[in-house]
């Protein structure tokens, strides 16, 4: 059994003739995929939504988003500043409504040890006369 390249080569080679339904099958896809491709293209056309899908990909987007992460980390170092300064603020009124009544107190105790005092200058037994 000796294997004679040229001779198969020949038979594998050889003309044939298409099939009488090869015209129209091939026809048949060529219209197929037209009209599958015009469809496809309607539907891309129709959507809006497609067109928003498509500027939110990341190659498109990838300034926006660093934008807007930029701006949201302004926002929130804002919010932190002014809540601080609130606060702040906040702790000085309190302070300063706790020194308020502790000077009341201090004049109240001081206003009672003067009546005190100023009643016994006064008393008949202390031998000193008020100026009249």
């Amino acid at each position: 059994m000796s294997f004679d390249l040229e001779k198969e080569l020949k038979r594998s080679l050889r003309r044939e003739d298409a099939s009488p339904d090869f015209n129209a099958r091939v026809m048949a896809r060529i219209a197929a995929a037209a009209d599958g491709a015009a469809r496809k293209q309607a539907r891309a056309e129709n959507r809006w939504w497609r067109r928003l899908l498509e500027f939110f990909r990341p190659p498109e987007m990838k300034w926006a988003l660093a934008g807007a992460a930029a701006l949201l980390l302004v926002f929130a170092v804002i919010g932190v500043q002014r809540y601080r300064v609130q606060q702040r603020a906040a702790a000085e009124l309190a302070e300063g409504e706790r020194a308020k009544a502790e000077v009341m107190l201090a004049l109240k105790i001081a206003s009672a040890k003067l009546n005190i005092a100023q009643k016994k200058v006064r008393s008949p037994e202390s031998g000193v006369r008020s100026p009249q």
